[in-house]
């Protein structure tokens, strides 16, 4: 009894604190005319260019993406050490207790960086090195915890309140690293890309990156995008309709790609299904060598994977909507034409430790506007529509439908005024940087949807103007098709 008070005491504290600090930044997301509060929050320390030495600690702050996988096995220890297995669940409460106090607290990170600082950016191979080595980390958990799970000596049995917490740790974990494999896929190099597809291969989640770069970034704000939920909509329908429907979607465009080169949806080239294949052997080995507990953590952390991802694209474009330009539908019945997606659809947040959790993932507007401009150069408007917090603590809010429509709802409203008084008062174009480029990879860089020079995706900063090369659009309107 006395464990349970002091657990309710802890929380409610954790709440008042919480609630306390994101209502204050809530009337900063409020203003447009200034950015959310930070530390040091124009510090360029880590943007200056500098030698070797300087391009290390640029990209050091990212090391932080290994945090949760840390703490997965920190859990482990202190229940070994305890013999109280709810040690297990240290990883939840790091990444929705301690974190989300810390982005508050911490806050915004403003700085954009140069023309030059950018170019530099670009060529510093720490960045680069440092999304490929989370890869590697990854898979070597997986497969460590997996075989931990599945050794009766360390009594992790089905089921069990340790099962439950290392599956859940690891899968939180996993779900953070979704910023890391998000990145991935939009590199321009193959290489970069499988490795992103590789830790899809071990969450079971393969069809993600199909329907992300060409069905999420086609019809992002759109009620078409499964992705994209609606105002007042709650996270706890948007999130199985999200799951289902983004499979579907994923399948369809695979479909339609197979077509163009003349193959069925059924060919050992299908993109989904080959490796789906290989990931449904990989559970059929774990649950063959090491038994139905180390199955079943493998399963949970793989659903927890992609239940997190879209978690976050709940929040990442609630209640924002482009413009429908006609009722032209797709061969799905879809609408298929609006006004491009800008730097008004998608919700913004420079918030410090987050950002360098999810590899700027938060700078969305910037990332959805040129999909291919590296995490290390995403840039921050404050007068994109922005959070009053990060992603850790919007997660949070988003599970309680009724206090995110209280935040969030006003927040929407907001965005909207704005963004029509900047299209009436033709400040739009002022505001924000020129270019756009919404799909990018390796399969094609630039030009595949909207593409408007001045992109910038892979040259020497904003002065650079991206050629496209083929379906090169007015750079206005294009079909989401």
């Amino acid at each position: 009894m006395v464990e349970i008070n002091n657990a309710t005491l802890l929380v409610t504290a954790w709440a008042v604190l919480f609630g306390s600090l994101l209502r204050w930044r809530f009337k900063e997301s409020m203003d447009h005319a200034k950015n959310n509060s930070g530390l040091a929050q124009w510090d360029p320390t880590f943007y200056k260019v500098g030698g070797a030495l300087k391009d290390f600690i640029n990209a050091l702050p990212y090391i932080l993406n290994l945090l949760p996988t840390a703490t997965v096995y920190l859990g482990i220890y202190f229940w070994q050490l305890t013999g109280n297995p709810l040690w297990t669940f240290f990883t939840f409460f790091v990444a929705f207790g301690a974190v989300p106090i810390i982005d508050l607290v911490l806050g915004e990170d403003s700085y954009n960086p140069t023309k030059k600082e950018e170019t530099a950016l670009r060529e510093n191979i720490w960045f680069r090195l440092h999304t490929i080595f989370y890869v590697w980390v990854y898979v070597a958990s997986v497969l460590y915890l997996t075989k931990f799970c599945g050794d009766p000596e360390n009594g992790v049995e089905l089921f069990s309140t340790a099962f439950f917490g290392i599956s859940t740790s690891a899968g939180i974990a996993s779900g953070f690293g979704n910023g890391c494999i998000h990145e991935l896929i939009h590199r321009p190099t193959f290489t970069e890309m499988n490795h992103g597809r590789l830790v899809l291969v071990f969450s079971n989640y393969n069809h993600f990156w199909i329907e992300h770069l060409w069905g999420h970034h086609k019809r992002v704000a759109t009620d078409e995008d499964p992705a994209s939920s609606a105002v007042n909509e709650s996270f706890w329908t948007f999130i199985w309709k999200c799951l289902w429907m983004s499979l579907v979607s994923a399948c369809r465009l695979e479909a339609r790609f197979q077509a163009r080169h003349g193959r069925s949806f059924w060919t050992i080239y299908n993109r989904i299904l080959v490796p789906y294949f290989i990931s449904f052997a990989i559970d059929f080995a774990v649950y063959h060598y090491f038994g139905a507990s180390a199955l079943g953590f493998h399963l949970l952390q793989s659903f927890l994977t992609a239940f997190l991802t879209d978690n976050a694209n709940y929040i990442e474009h609630y209640g924002l909507r482009r413009n429908r330009l006609s009722d032209e539908k797709d061969e799905w019945g879809w609408a298929c034409e609006y006004e491009r997606p800008g730097w008004m659809h998608a919700w913004n947040t420079g918030d410090r430790i987050t950002n360098w959790l999810l590899f700027k993932i938060e700078r969305h507007p910037d990332h959805h506007v040129n999909a291919g401009r590296p995490y290390q150069i995403l840039r921050t408007y404050k007068e994109s529509p922005t959070y009053p917090t990060g992603y850790a603590g919007m997660f949070v809010l988003s599970w309680f439908p009724p206090l995110f429509r209280m935040v969030m709802n006003p927040l929407v409203e907001k965005a909207k005024q704005d963004y029509m008084n900047q299209l009436k008062t033709n400040t739009y174009d002022k505001i924000f940087p020129k270019g756009s480029n919404n799909i990018s990879s390796a399969y094609k860089k630039v030009g595949e949807d909207f593409f408007a020079e001045g992109s910038s995706e892979y040259g020497g900063g904003d002065a650079f103007n991206s050629k496209g090369k083929g379906g090169v659009r007015d750079g206005v309107t294009a079909k989401t098709e």
